[in-house]
This record gives C-alpha cells, sequence and structure tokens, in this order.
C-alpha cells in the first residue's frame, strides 16, 4: 500500500500562478483541487510582506474563501512547513465539502490594522481588483 500524501490547502502567493508557487512544484507536490474553504473565514492583506501575502482567520461570521488543494510527501511537507513565516501558520483548515486539511492561518495579532479583504473571496480576485484600478 502506497503512502498518502499529506494534503495542504494554499490561499495566497502559493497558489498556481503566484510567486511563491514554485515552493510547492520543487517538492513535486501534486496539484488536488480548486475549492473553497467552509464559510468561516475572514481574509486580510497583510501589510509590509514581500511578496505580498494574505492572512485567513478563522471566525464567526466568515465567508468562503478560494483555496487550491496540493498534496506533498511526508519530508516534503516538513521541509515546506519549516519555511513559511510568521506571522503564518500551518493548521487544519475546514473545506466546503466539510474535509479537514492542512492549510494556511494567520496568527491574529497580525490582522490587526490589516485591510479586510473577505468580500473578494479570495486572493486572486482581491488582486485583480489592484490591478483594475492601475
Amino acid at each position: 500500500m502506497a503512502d498518502q500524501g499529506i494534503k495542504l490547502a494554499v490561499v495566497g502567493a502559493h497558489l498556481c500562478g503566484q510567486p511563491l508557487n514554485s515552493q510547492l512544484t520543487e517538492r513535486a507536490a501534486k496539484f488536488i483541487a480548486q475549492t473553497t474553504t467552509a464559510k468561516c473565514y475572514r481574509l486580510y492583506a497583510l501589510p509590509n510582506t514581500t511578496p505580498p501575502k494574505p492572512g485567513l482567520v478563522r471566525s464567526a461570521g466568515g465567508a468562503a474563501i478560494e483555496v487550491e488543494v496540493w498534496e506533498l510527501d511526508e519530508a516534503a511537507f516538513g521541509s515546506f512547513v519549516a519555511a513559511v513565516p510568521s506571522p503564518l501558520v500551518i493548521g487544519t483548515l475546514e473545506l466546503e465539502n466539510g474535509e479537514s486539511v492542512k492549510g494556511f492561518l494567520c496568527e491574529g495579532y497580525a490582522v490587526e490594522g490589516a485591510r479586510e479583504i473577505t468580500r473578494f473571496g479570495g486572493w486572486r480576485a482581491y488582486l485583480e481588483s489592484l490591478n483594475s484600478k492601475a
């Protein structure tokens, strides 16, 4: 029986086409699906991050947020998590279908004063809104 990989939900700079996606692909991560979280999250544009990154926080009165689910083997998952910078953390996210997977979350202190972008439904839509204003 083959070892099953660890599913990881990404929400921002690691999405396909975004600047940190190579951190997944260079670890031979397998793209599983584009989906959304359960309707219990809020998304924020974090200030002073390079490249720009969002922060996802579980919250009452939240919304469904676009994510991609990737699968990594244990060694790749471990090396990936070791490189995640504060204030981001890897925790457990609930997807729209009720499945729980590991994924990006943000420490609460980091969103104080940050721009809430939940209404966009995801990082890509937020970035598109910025580009349409330019």
